[in-house]
């Protein structure tokens, strides 16, 4: 109606088109385009909150029409263009995009030279229409990367993953300095093509690219140990970066691990209790694991000194008291029906040594509660085989042979039965136990998880050939597996 000049029917229009939607971003562009008046201008830019994806929708709509002047107009209006500034480079690739279709070619190659050097950080490519519009600027002037960078990030996103190995490669060729786009190739390259050592290549030139990125540090970090790098040399190089791990809490509580792994425990738990954590994707039940873990080690350095004194049994028990209570600093509270068999278990040990049968007692009894049936390890809060075995030596103390050799009957004959199992998983939920960022094989953590289910049984049923045989297979597969040397100083 505005292109064939029937104003007050198109104002009719948009008015009843307000009683219905009051946030009708096309009709108030289209008002302000009739009229000439800032105030439905105004009104859009208020409701639009500034957020750069609602006046791309608004701008596409018009583009679909193949009404490209209006299309511009929306993107370049001194009032929206001065609150959309270098928001997204997909501004500047639309605009370039507008003029190609008004046949204003060098104007098009200005504004996809400009979203070249536009920030491309939080910037994510993912309606069809965003396949052509860089499909086209890849191709023109400038034949910068970032157009295929981005085209590489979209077909990614949809399991393109050949297409975009192709787009990431060819924006490598043109900026060998971008260090996004080697991260990205290193993760198609260990997820989808297996090459590990393609993959570590790419992530430390991503790196070394640019030393200020701690996410990247925390990508490599988690690459290092998937793939089996010592201990001491990732926290060597994670300690080379104090102000990156100071950013993020997943790659303190990696220091905190490695320490942990490393027998650091002083240091760890001086770490750890100086934090106040926040919960993270992939973080569940991580920071308490490393709150115990630490403590556990550390009283059970205690209990096997053989010169021990009482002041040393103290220290011991209340570090394991510790276990029992999560303080706030941790970021998440205890699960109802959380299991702590080993932290009673090791306390009826302590108060055993102190002379004190009572209290020791009690806690063997509180050790025996809970869960009897071991199962996978799919997600965090799944029952953990080291819950059952505790049990297992809590029975044995109070002279329980019978019911404690079932428990580690129970451990054997699960490993046994699962042990070649297929895995699948057939969908997601929040709480699985790690990062995903490269992909493990389902089967081998099931193999790890049964094989550590056998060499708690024969532990408990003093079969050490056995034990020592799966505990050796464990620690080949998985250097990272706290299980595996948890049990060993228990030993």
């Amino acid at each position: 109606m505005r292109k064939l000049g029937k104003s007050d029917e198109a104002l009719a229009w948009i008015h009843e088109s307000y009683t219905i939607d009051l946030f009708n971003y096309g009709c108030m562009f289209e008002e302000y385009l009739i009229t000439g008046s800032e105030e439905p201008l105004q009104r859009l830019i208020t409701l639009m909150h500034g957020e750069v994806c609602n006046y791309h929708e608004l701008a596409l709509d018009y583009a679909q029409a193949r009404l490209f002047d209006e299309a511009v107009q929306v993107l370049t209006i001194p009032a929206v263009a001065e609150q959309l500034g270098q928001a997204s480079p997909l501004t500047s690739y639309y605009l370039g995009y507008f003029m190609q279709g008004q046949g204003l070619i060098d104007e098009a190659n200005a504004y996809f030279a400009r979203a070249e050097h536009t920030d491309p950080r939080c910037c994510f490519p993912n309606r069809l229409e965003d396949v052509q519009v860089l499909t086209i600027a890849k191709r023109c002037p400038p034949q910068g990367a970032r157009a295929p960078y981005f085209l590489g990030c979209l077909y990614y996103d949809k399991r393109q993953y050949h297409l975009a190995k192709e787009n990431w490669e060819l924006s490598a060729q043109r900026d060998a300095e971008f260090p996004t786009v080697w991260r990205n190739l290193a993760l198609y390259y260990y997820n989808k093509e297996h090459n590990r050592d393609l993959a570590l290549e790419y992530m430390e030139r991503a790196f070394r690219l640019d030393p200020t990125d701690s996410r990247i540090l925390m990508e490599l970090d988690q690459l290092y140990k998937v793939t089996g790098r010592p201990h001491a040399e990732r926290l060597a190089h994670l300690e080379q970066y104090p102000a990156l791990i100071a950013e993020r809490d997943d790659l303190l509580l990696e220091q905190i691990t490695l320490l942990n792994h490393l027998g650091r425990y002083d240091e760890a738990m001086a770490l750890l209790d100086s934090h106040i954590f926040h919960p993270w994707e992939g973080g569940e039940g991580k920071v308490p694991a490393q709150y115990q873990y630490a403590r556990v080690e550390k009283a059970k350095s205690l209990l096997a000194d053989f010169s021990i004194h009482n002041s040393q049994l103290e220290q011991a028990i209340c570090l394991l008291q510790q276990c029992l209570i999560y303080p706030h600093h941790l970021g998440e509270g205890k699960l109802q029906g959380a299991q702590d068999n080993d932290f009673h278990y090791l306390l009826g040990c302590a108060y055993e040594l102190l002379g004190d049968d009572v209290q020791a007692r009690e806690h063997w009894e509180l050790a025996t509660y809970g869960p009897t049936e071991p199962a996978a390890a799919m997600y965090y809060n799944d029952a953990k085989p080291e819950k059952i075995f505790y049990q297992g030596l809590a029975l044995l103390k109070l002279g329980r042979t019978a019911e404690a050799h079932g428990r580690f009957h129970k451990l054997v004959g699960y490993g046994k039965q699962h042990l070649f199992e297929p895995q699948v998983m057939d969908y997601f939920a929040v709480s699985l136990p790690d990062l995903q960022i490269w992909d493990g094989d389902l089967n081998e953590k099931n193999r790890i998880h049964c094989l550590f289910m056998l060499a708690l049984g024969y532990t408990g049923l003093g079969d050490k050939a056995h034990a020592e045989r799966y505990l050796s297979e464990v620690e080949q597969m998985d250097i990272n597996h706290q299980g595996i040397c948890a049990l060993r100083s228990l030993c």
